[in-house]
């Protein structure tokens, strides 16, 4: 290249330019010494890491980032530019647009058979990519064969592999908008060194078009419009030919299959025969192994069933021993009882006596009381005549009495009068009373009748609720609550929670051979319709847990819980036997062994039969219940027990609502029913309205009556003592007062003799209390014994009932056991003979099989197969035999016809993937820029990338040696711009690579630049130093 003079006018501006820098840097300098910026990292798609291996120059290098400013420094050879193509490379470069090779084998390091490339990428923030899969970081690695191949594994945070495909890789680019091949983005070495060769315009043009992708993306759509319809007319053509050619391979692929030759044929037929007869004994061995699979779990078992007859056996004993225990309590206390029954009639006849002597006493003293009352009142009565008698003067007694008798007259007219009204009225009240009772009766009756009607109604409400929930779910008429636990249970088993999946509700685990017994069967089952069944006590917890959640404190359906066996319980020996009708278990159809078990054992489906008529039930069940029967029921749901204990019970349920199958015409039915208690209500509730009405009406007129009664009642006996007044007056006697002195002063002495005997009778009324009291005293004593002795055998009569029911319980569970444990013995004999037959078949079979080849042949094939397969090899030995055509011209046809096949199928898939087409150079400029030095080229790339990075949001840029050709003039102020910029895009990662120092810039970058020290390249295999002038002298020669 010439040498070319310096511009004066640049090189004063930039003298002038660089000394007011510096000014500045120097007034900032202890300020960024002080303040530390805080700076706002990315979150997403940044580099944390590269990490090398055998690639290009580095066995192993480990380059770790930060998340904003970094250089990458070292001397020239050092391998600065290999972490720039490591990037591109591992995150899915091409190799050419790296300007380092045009293979990704050529990055393989000499000598080696593999290069790695590990990129980790930060994933943080809202933004993350899959941050679930990955977590805050992504790692991108990249395995490179020098044979070509090469593979990618992305991991998360942990290390956990996530995905090894390309497209993944892709996605993950775009998401973060990352462009490797943006040279914008990713500035290398080579492509600044052409860039600031070239001085033409339309190169920097193009270069912006690159940067941008524009050109690209108008070239592609361009080509890809023009390639779409040419791949549209090729499909369509080859579309048409392929149906012909496929046919046609097909025909010479059959005839290409049938050369085998016939020696090879028969050979194979004679290994198959081997085959066969081995695949006898082979198939003999599978069928015995689930008789010895079945025959130690039957043995498994057996201990447990062991174990709980003696269990129960033991508690028969416990219960038996408590039993006569409590008895023995009950009858010391009852014997203890009876002992004091005679002391206690003894002193209740005591008190009795004292009782009533001290009435007797009080009697007495009531006597005397009141005899000396009416003696003292009758002798003040006769003083006071005597001296009424002294002040009384002659009067006409004659007129006056004759006067006082025409009143007595009309007052007893007047009384007979009152008391007619009184009668009337007291009758009129005794109707109205009589009415009242009646209605109150009446109304009670009604009140009654409204709440259990109301209760039915809301009863049938909540069953049509339920019923029309059930129209798209069964499971629904057994609560609301059971398809959300259902379907928990189902989640549970397939996370492997559960050992055995619970079973349940179990009326809606089976279905009905004839809807017509569905209301008898719901009465037989009861409770059991809406019980669960678990294999273990673990499932029964985890279960419990599920209705905790779904239930709260409402409550629960009962749970059973037994192993779980896949067949059903041999009952031939058990069920009833001897009769045409039909059983329970013969009634339900169920697929699942589980819950046709947990029927069988928790009420005896087997031993309960079902009878139309309840004529005929009762006489079936009276006179000649069939073998094994125990119940029975009927079409209304009557049942009955047999003799010689025969009892016939009426079931008050109408209709069906769990087990029948026709849920409309229940819901019509409940309809129905529910229209007609409305109705009923109606009626009711008016009824008891009228019944009120008259009630209040009938109370008016009795509290009337009684009105009238009181003002009758009131008048009579006024009229009646008026009458009384008038009818006590005497007429008066002559003046005599000497009998009246002499009545008074007899009645003097009687009253003295009576104080004297008053005084008597007191004194033995107060003796007669006290025996009395000491009487109760005593007999409270007793009675007090006698009631603790009755209290204290109350709990001991409860303690007995339990006792017994205990000893009932347990004695039927004893009971149970031992037929279990005899029907699993039993059991366990006919899988041993089952099993040695079948041992001895096989024995014969093996020597058989021996004869016809003597090794074994362990096959998986079934013998019917292997013998289907020789009959067909023997029809086409037989056809080969007959007819066998030219196998040269055969086998040259199929070949072609195959490869014109398949290449043109593959053309067709070619054609229908999206066609990428390179992007086309245009014609150079014919404008260059030859007033430029090196240095200002290299300056005007600095800012013409500047200007690019504000228009891009790549997540980070980089640039490999941007100062190359520059003076420390241009380098300075380069410098300050990209650091500038730095400061403006907080959130962006920049990356750097220059063999200069960069130590002296660490308080000048915002954050804390990361700055990674190359190591020395490696010259110990004889490599001595170039011989290169100083950078200094070639910068000036330059300048």
């Amino acid at each position: 290249m010439p040498k070319r003079k310096p511009d004066r006018s640049s090189a004063v501006d930039s003298s002038a330019l660089v000394k007011k820098k510096r000014l500045e840097d120097e007034d900032d300098e202890e300020e960024m010494e002080e303040v530390d910026i805080q700076v706002q990292e990315a979150e997403v798609g940044i580099i944390e890491r590269i990490v090398m291996k055998n690639f290009m120059c580095h066995g192993l290098l480990d380059v770790r980032l930060g998340p904003h400013v970094n250089f990458i420094i070292g001397r020239n050879g050092s391998g600065k530019s290999a972490v720039v193509t490591a990037l591109v490379v591992g995150l899915g470069g091409l190799a050419s647009v790296t300007n380092r090779g045009s293979k990704v084998r050529s990055f393989v390091k000499t000598g080696k058979q593999t290069a790695e490339v590990e990129i980790h990428l930060r994933n943080r923030g809202l933004d993350a990519y899959k941050h679930d899969q990955y977590g805050d970081k992504i790692i991108i690695h990249r395995k490179i064969s020098a044979d070509g191949g090469a593979r990618y594994s992305l991991k998360s945070e942990r290390g956990k592999l996530v995905s090894d495909k390309w497209e993944e890789v892709k996605k993950i680019k775009d998401f973060f908008n990352i462009q490797v091949e943006n040279p914008v983005a990713i500035l290398n070495q080579d492509t600044s060194r052409n860039f600031l060769h070239s001085k033409s315009p339309l190169d920097k043009y193009k270069f912006f078009l690159k940067a941008t992708q524009l050109e690209q993306m108008k070239d592609q759509y361009d080509e890809a419009n023009a390639s779409k319809e040419k791949t549209i007319a090729s499909i369509q053509q080859y579309e048409k030919t392929l149906p012909a050619l496929r046919d046609e391979v097909s025909r010479w692929e059959e005839k290409f299959k049938n050369l085998g030759t016939i020696s090879d044929l028969k050979a194979k037929v004679k290994s198959l025969k081997h085959e066969m007869a081995w695949a006898f004994v082979v198939e003999k061995e599978k069928s015995l192994e689930p008789d010895q699979k079945s025959i130690k779990q039957e043995e498994a078992r057996l201990p447990k069933f062991v174990q709980k007859v003696e269990e129960f056996k033991g508690k028969v004993e416990q219960c038996q021993t408590q039993l006569k225990t409590v008895q023995a309590q009950l009858l010391t206390v009852t014997e203890e009882a009876e002992r004091l029954k005679p002391e206690l009639k003894e002193k209740r006849d005591v008190l009795n006596a004292a009782r009533v002597a001290l009435r007797s006493a009080e009697n007495d003293t009531r006597t005397v009381e009141r005899d000396v009352r009416n003696i003292t009142s009758e002798r003040q009565q006769i003083q006071q005549r005597i001296q009424e008698l002294q002040q009384s003067a002659q009067h006409d007694y004659e007129a006056e009495r004759l006067k006082r008798q025409e009143k007595i007259q009309a007052v007893e007219e007047q009384l007979r009068a009152a008391e007619g009204r009184q009668r009337t009225t007291q009758h009129e009240r005794e109707q109205f009373q009589a009415a009242v009772s009646k209605c109150k009766n009446e109304l009670y009756n009604l009140q009654r009748d409204e709440r259990a009607k109301q209760t039915e109604k809301e009863t049938c409400e909540r069953n049509l609720q339920t019923l029309m929930g059930a129209r798209n779910n069964r499971v629904k008429r057994f609560g609301a609550w059971v398809p959300n636990a259902l379907a928990k249970v189902d989640e549970w088993y397939r996370q492997g929670k559960f050992h055995q999946k619970p079973r349940g509700p179990l009326g809606a685990c089976f279905q009905l051979r004839d809807q017509t017994w569905a209301l008898a069967l719901e009465v037989c089952l009861r409770a059991l319709i809406h019980t669960f069944v678990c294999h273990d006590h673990h499932d029964e917890k985890l279960l419990e847990q599920i209705f905790q959640q779904e239930l709260g404190n409402r409550r629960r359906p009962a749970i059973i819980t037994c192993p779980f066996k896949n067949t059903v319980h041999d009952i031939s020996r058990f069920r009833v036997k001897g009769t045409n009708y039909p059983t329970v278990f013969d009634i339900i159809e169920c697929e699942d062994p589980v819950v046709s078990n947990a029927l069988i054992d928790q009420r005896g489906i087997e031993n309960i039969i079902l009878i139309p008529e309840s004529a005929e039930a009762r006489q079936v069940m009276m006179n000649r219940p069939p073998t094994n029967c125990k119940e029975a029921f009927t079409r209304e749901s009557d049942y009955m027990y047999c003799k010689p204990t025969f009892r016939y019970y009426s079931s008050d349920k109408n209709s069906a609502q769990f087990l029948t199958a026709d849920v409309e015409e229940e819901i019509a039915v409940q309809r129905e029913t529910v229209r007609r208690l409305t109705q009923e209500l109606t009626d009711v509730q008016e009824a008891r309205q009228t019944l009120q009405r008259d009630i209040a009406t009938n109370q008016r007129q009795e509290k009337k009556c009684e009105t009238q009664l009181m003002k009758l009642s009131e008048n009579v006996n006024n009229l009646t003592y008026e009458l009384n007044e008038l009818k006590n007056v005497e007429d008066p006697a002559p003046v005599d007062i000497t009998t009246l002195e002499e009545d008074v002063q007899n009645y003097t002495q009687q009253i003295a003799a009576l104080e004297e005997r008053r005084a008597e009778v007191n004194d033995v009324r107060t003796q007669k209390a006290a025996e009395c009291q000491e009487a109760e005293k005593a007999f409270r004593a007793i009675e007090d014994q006698m009631k603790a002795r009755a209290n204290s055998d109350i709990p001991l009569k409860d303690e007995l009932n339990t006792a017994q029911m205990a000893l009932d319980e347990a004695q039927q569970h004893r009971k149970h056991y031992q037929d279990r444990l005899k029907e699993q013995e039993s059991d366990i004999n006919k899988l041993k003979k089952r099993i040695a037959a079948k041992q001895k078949e096989i024995e014969e079979d093996v020597g058989k099989a021996g004869q016809i080849c003597a090794e074994r042949i362990n096959t998986r094939r079934m013998p019917k197969n292997i013998e289907r397969e020789i009959t067909q090899i023997n029809i086409q030995i037989k056809k080969e035999e007959e007819t066998q055509g030219d196998p040269v011209e055969i086998t040259r046809q199929y070949k072609e016809t195959k490869e014109r096949y398949l290449c043109i199928q593959k053309d067709v898939r070619s054609f229908k993937k999206f066609i990428q087409v390179a992007p086309t150079e245009d014609s150079e400029g014919t404008k260059d820029l030859k007033s430029l030095s090196g240095g200002e080229r290299s300056f005007s790339t600095v800012c013409f990338i500047l200007s690019l990075w504000n228009a891009m949001e790549s997540p980070f840029r980089c640039l490999d040696e941007f100062d190359v050709y520059m003076d420390l003039v241009n380098r300075r102020i380069s410098m300050d711009m990209m650091l500038q910029m730095t400061r403006n895009q907080t959130t962006k990662q920049f990356i750097f690579l220059t063999p200069q120092d960069m130590s002296q810039l660490s308080n000048s970058v915002a954050g804390r630049p990361r700055i990674f020290q190359m190591p020395d390249p490696d010259r110990s295999h004889g490599q001595t130093t170039l011989p290169f002038r100083r950078q200094a002298d070639e910068e000036e020669e330059e300048g």
